[in-house]
């Protein structure tokens, strides 16, 4: 459970931005805490601070324990254990992230029929919502993340939906969210059993297979897989690396992977190309990673591009070793050696410090960079199979045809 103080929002740089405030959060104590002080747990299970800096905390408040539904003061904080049914409430003065800014703050406070919290509606009823969701924000609360997430956003506006499936933050598209749990399940359902038909948008480098036969004043509407001639289908296996973790737990194994390629329209000028991707399967990054393999990765895509990723050893893996696992020269301190590198070029490219907070010393980091924030990869039309609902964005401006 957590408690909330005025959340205050603003833009600058073209970023939506929230400032510092204060969560207060409680939760029952875990099992493996009894018996023990606050302190000793505190410096046991957050190792990030000092002994001294959680005694401070203790005494300013910032920790404590519910006992019976009565607080204990710091003075007897210092000397009881924690007890079966205690609660601990911890307040901490969160810093947010920024997120990409998508209307003005005008359209994101006015609502208006179409648009709910700047965020374009192309589907309401009683059960669901259907948002055209911008690209460089969250769908949900994760890590560092919470108010500038979309469904703490819908919230603020009256309306408390459950995401269906996973939308990257970089992502835009259609985003399903249902209004009950019922709902949510019946849309899930349809996901997991392939009965829902997805396809994206994306915008690749290169000439992609079959764009020969296709006319760049096409509707795109129209595009369809049936026609195998123009589809190109990559069928190599998918896994991640997670350099964040060590090795081998953070190299996951390989699994099938399907997705198919249909071009919409060729740009000669800057030689790149729009494709629909209709993945079969539902493997984290599959469209991205399948594109890449390809030899045609999406334009922008700052970590499965060649021209411009920031993680060029992890990138070469991938594509050389689409199975690692079959590889005979990869034995186990061959990996461990090649993850490191993963690892290194990760911290490489962290952000930097930029300020220094003197009320809880958390440390600032400087603003991302606007384009590290939007993908060229739109999800564009949800169709169940068998015609309970079907559902289509407009198409993104970078998607559009090239007037120049």
């Amino acid at each position: 459970m957590s408690t909330l103080k005025m959340i205050e929002a603003y833009t600058q740089n073209g970023l939506r931005k929230v400032r510092p405030y204060y969560n207060r959060r409680s939760a029952f104590v875990k099992g493996r805490w009894l018996g023990k002080s606050l302190i000793d747990v505190l410096v046991s299970e957050f190792k990030l601070r000092s002994r001294a800096y959680y005694l401070d905390q203790i005494k300013k408040g910032t920790y404590r324990l519910i006992r019976d539904g009565v607080p204990l003061v710091p003075g007897h904080l210092m000397t009881t254990t924690i007890r079966n049914h205690d609660v601990l409430e911890t307040t901490i003065h969160k810093h947010e992230p920024p997120v990409k800014q998508w209307c003005s703050q005008e359209a994101e406070a006015d609502d208006l029929p179409g648009r709910i919290a700047g965020f374009n509606i192309v589907f309401e009823d009683e059960s669901i919502l259907v948002i055209d969701k911008p690209s460089g924000i969250p769908v949900h609360p994760t890590g560092q993340f919470y108010q500038n997430t979309i469904t703490e956003l819908l919230k603020s506006h009256g309306v408390d939906a459950l995401p269906c499936y996973r939308l990257d933050k970089i992502t835009s598209g259609l985003l399903i969210l249902a209004k009950n749990s019922q709902s949510a399940g019946e849309v899930q359902k349809s996901i997991r059993s392939r009965d829902m038909s997805k396809v994206y948008l994306a915008r690749v480098k290169g000439r992609f297979p079959h764009s020969e036969l296709i006319l760049n004043n096409e509707d795109a509407e129209e595009t369809t897989f049936e026609d195998t001639s123009k589809v190109t289908v990559e069928t190599t296996p998918i896994y991640s690396i997670d350099p964040k973790r060590q090795f081998p737990v953070g190299l996951s194994a390989s699994r099938d992977a399907i997705t198919k390629f249909h071009p919409i329209r060729y740009f000669s000028r800057t030689n790149e190309t729009i494709i629909a991707c209709k993945p079969i399967t539902g493997r984290t990054h599959q469209i991205r990673i399948h594109l890449a393999r390809l030899g045609h990765p999406i334009v922008n895509d700052s970590v499965y591009c060649s021209h411009i990723t920031k993680y060029p050893e992890r990138l070469k893996f991938m594509i050389q070793f689409p199975r690692w696992e079959d590889q005979q020269d990869l034995d186990t301190e061959e990996l461990r050696v090649r993850f490191q590198k993963f690892i290194e070029e990760t911290k490489n490219n962290c952000q930097t410090m930029e300020s220094f907070c003197p009320e809880c010393h958390t440390v600032d980091l400087k603003d991302p960079v606007l384009s590290d924030l939007e993908l060229w990869l739109h999800a564009w039309k949800y169709e169940e199979i068998n015609g309970k609902f079907k559902f289509e964005t407009d198409l993104p401006k970078w998607a559009q045809l090239d007037k120049s």
